[in-house]
């Protein structure tokens, strides 16, 4: 059996979720793997997974946590409850499909969270773990 990650076909298919979505598209200026300083704010950005493979005598599995981030300058937390809301609206909105694998079941996590900015002239951040089962 070759083994095969879906994690850059799985990035390509989250981007796509959340770029294709218009209400989150309308209130974000951006979903981006990489921010430079100059990226006005709102966005949203796909940050880091987490692959543990399982395996049985047939088949070749991934079971993938993600966390994607998103971050507002606004006075306060509304703008960044309003894109985590958006953000969750476009990932569960349909089934996953992501080309040469199958998502055997798609979560979010229960951990979503938001941090307040670090001091004055730094952004909200929000955070949502999401979590993929694939198979080869």
């Amino acid at each position: 059996m070759i083994l095969e990650t879906a994690l850059w076909p799985l990035q390509q298919a989250i981007f796509q979720r959340l770029n294709n979505d218009a209400a989150l598209k309308e209130k974000v200026t951006g979903i981006y793997d990489y921010v430079s300083k100059e990226v006005p704010f709102p966005y949203v950005t796909i940050g880091e997974p987490t692959m543990s493979p399982f395996e049985t005598k047939t088949s070749y599995g991934e079971n993938i946590p993600w966390v994607l981030h998103c971050y507002s300058m606004y006075q306060g937390k509304k703008e960044i409850m309003e894109v985590l809301n958006l953000m969750i609206k476009a990932l569960s909105k349909e089934p996953w499909s992501i080309e040469g694998f199958k998502v055997n079941r798609f979560n979010i996590e229960p951990n979503m969270r938001v941090i307040n900015p670090a001091d004055v002239g730094f952004p909200y951040q929000g955070i949502i773990n999401v979590r993929f089962y694939i198979e080869k």
